[in-house]
């Protein structure tokens, strides 16, 4: 009994070791589920260069805009043109009335022909002082032969008294000081004519600038335009700019021609080029584009906006345009170079450390900081440490720890197809009129005045 009790308790020794080895064995072939692999989609960064419609807001105002004041002061007398009227350059608007100035320019005639009276005068005392003094030469002369041939005659005894000689010898002498003087008499007549010539043309210019002045009585239109306001009527008294602040006369402003100025953000004046075809739009045509182009760049950008004003042209020749309205302006946005692209959600924000993408190389995980840009057709723009190709984690979290080992899964990047947009034409024109710029934008290929239906699908 014993020896079948010893049998017994050795088998069932036996079956439990055999047991456990087959457990174990079980164990290395079978890898538990807590090392099983994390599976990550995974995205391809693109490489594209950004080009994309925004909508930025614009104001619209007249090429040239004057509030016309009169250069002097003075009550109107007539006034051809009210709020409506159509000027053209050079048109006379309102005439003035001035006493003032009339008086002032008798004054200067009158005193012009007093110095020419004077001047008359002067020359009849110059001639006068000539003639005296040629007399007095010609005495000179008579007196000088005389007294030499009595003096010759006085060498032989007793044919001439001595007392003679010596009085012609004074006479002579009398006659010189009379010349002298005539001479400077007829140098101070010559220097008071030239004095009176020198005032006869100075009063000349001066009545010549009051019949200036009193042209400035007509007051005209600086160019070809739009009367916008009128202040003024028959019997106000008007003066220029500054003083006792008169408001002005009229307003005219250009309206045949635009200009469109909308503020760009910082992130988008790179890419700006001048003679660019921009189109925007205003609520007073619904459904309707209008097209400009990039005539004049600030260069500078605002502090408090962090904004760089530019200004496109709008030919304008329907008025269907008009200053003061608010416009939508359709600015492209492009970059002057390809720059890469992934989803948004592969950018990790909300970690405090940076901003990441978490790329998959190598079946580890490795956090690359990058710096976001703008958005196109879904993507976020990125710039750091990658290249065109690099997988990265659709998902990006910091729960993706650096050197972790992952399964990529690859998966679409959903990019939107793109669409077809205008395409920038530079011209590398530099304008220094607005007669040159009016030239320039008639020879353009795409018609600054040219207006686009939406029903036409022009972004098809």
């Amino acid at each position: 009994m014993k020896e079948a009790k010893a049998i017994t308790l050795a088998l069932a020794l036996g079956a439990i070791l055999a047991l456990t080895g087959c457990q174990k064995e079980a164990s290395k072939e079978t890898p538990p589920a807590a090392h099983e692999l994390q599976e990550v989609p995974v995205v391809s960064v693109t490489k594209n260069t950004l080009y994309r419609i925004d909508e930025l807001p614009g104001e619209i105002q007249a090429y040239q805009d004057v509030a016309v004041y009169p250069k002097v002061p003075g009550f109107i007398d007539w006034i051809g043109v009210d709020r409506g009227s159509v000027v053209k350059k050079g048109q006379l608007l309102c005439r003035l009335i001035a006493p003032e100035l009339k008086a002032q320019q008798s004054e200067f005639l009158a005193k012009s022909k007093a110095v020419q009276n004077e001047l008359q005068e002067a020359r009849s005392r110059l001639a006068a002082a000539k003639a005296t003094l040629l007399e007095a030469k010609a005495l000179l002369a008579a007196d000088s032969d005389t007294y030499r041939r009595t003096k010759e005659a006085s060498l032989v005894p007793g044919v001439v008294a001595p007392n003679e000689v010596i009085v012609l010898e004074q006479k002579v002498e009398s006659d010189k000081e009379k010349v002298n003087a005539w001479q400077e008499n007829v140098h101070a007549a010559e220097n008071a004519v030239s004095s009176l010539v020198d005032a006869l043309d100075a009063a000349r210019k001066n009545s010549e600038n009051y019949k200036d002045i009193a042209d400035y009585l007509n007051v005209r239109a600086p160019f070809d335009g739009y009367v916008t306001e009128r202040n003024m009527h028959v019997g106000s008294f008007v003066g220029p700019l500054g003083k006792s602040a008169y408001p002005p006369i009229v307003r005219v402003q250009e309206l045949g021609l635009l200009r469109i100025v909308t503020p760009v953000p910082e992130a988008n004046a790179g890419g700006i080029l001048p003679g660019a075809p921009v189109q925007f739009t205003v609520s007073t045509h619904p459904g309707t584009k209008f097209v400009g182009t990039v005539a004049r760049l600030g260069n500078a950008l605002e502090q408090k906006t962090r904004t760089m004003p530019v200004e496109l042209n709008y030919l304008n020749p329907g008025w269907k345009v008009l200053p003061g309205m608010f416009c939508r302006v359709l600015w492209p946005t492009r970059r002057p170079n390809p720059s890469l692209f992934v989803p948004p959600g592969a950018v990790e924000t909300k970690s405090t450390l940076s901003t990441f993408v978490c790329r998959i190389k190598d079946n580890r995980v490795e956090w690359v900081k990058v710096e976001r840009g703008e958005m196109m057709q879904g993507l976020t723009e990125v710039f750091g440490n990658l290249r065109e190709g690099d997988l990265v984690a659709q998902d990006c979290t910091d729960a993706l720890k650096p050197g972790a080992q992952v399964k990529p899964i690859l998966v679409e990047s959903g990019m939107k197809p793109a669409v077809k947009r205008p395409v920038y034409d530079s011209h590398d024109t530099i304008y220094t009129t607005p007669d040159a710029e009016r030239i320039e934008m008639k020879k353009t290929r795409v018609n600054p005045g040219q207006e686009i239906q939406d029903s036409e699908k022009h972004d098809q």
